[in-house]
């Protein structure tokens, strides 16, 4: 049975990206992209998911916030990924067991490849 993958991103090129690096490790991946969140949050109440990727910067509404509410709905892993990391959002990422990884953008093919070790993909 093929995995399935949602990227929420408010920006079409990281899809393009993250869709790419997953075809690349996995081509057999089903992969659904995102660009508004409530669309994201709608999708995931009638489907499941095996791993959520994920920004942390949206117009209307905030990372943080958006984890909350995919957890409120799905238990799925979440991948936060990021322009930009500081230890603010280092520390901030200990309070959501939910995100198990936070990356800079873009995504690499190594980074996928560890994170598909680490859920036993």
């Amino acid at each position: 049975m093929s995995k399935r993958i949602i990227s929420i991103d408010d920006d079409k090129i990281q899809h393009f990206l993250i869709k790419k690096r997953i075809q690349f490790v996995d081509p057999s991946t089903e992969i659904f992209s995102f660009e508004n969140p409530e669309s994201a949050l709608e999708w995931l109440v009638e489907n499941p998911s095996d791993l959520i990727f994920m920004d942390l910067n949206f117009p209307e509404i905030s990372g943080w916030d958006l984890i909350v509410k995919i957890g409120e709905i799905s238990n799925s892993p979440v991948v936060i990924l990021t322009g930009n990391i500081g230890h603010e959002e280092i520390e901030k990422m200990k309070a959501f067991p939910q995100a198990i990884r936070l990356i800079e953008k873009p995504i690499s093919n190594e980074n996928l490849i560890e994170i598909f070790q680490f859920l036993n993909f």
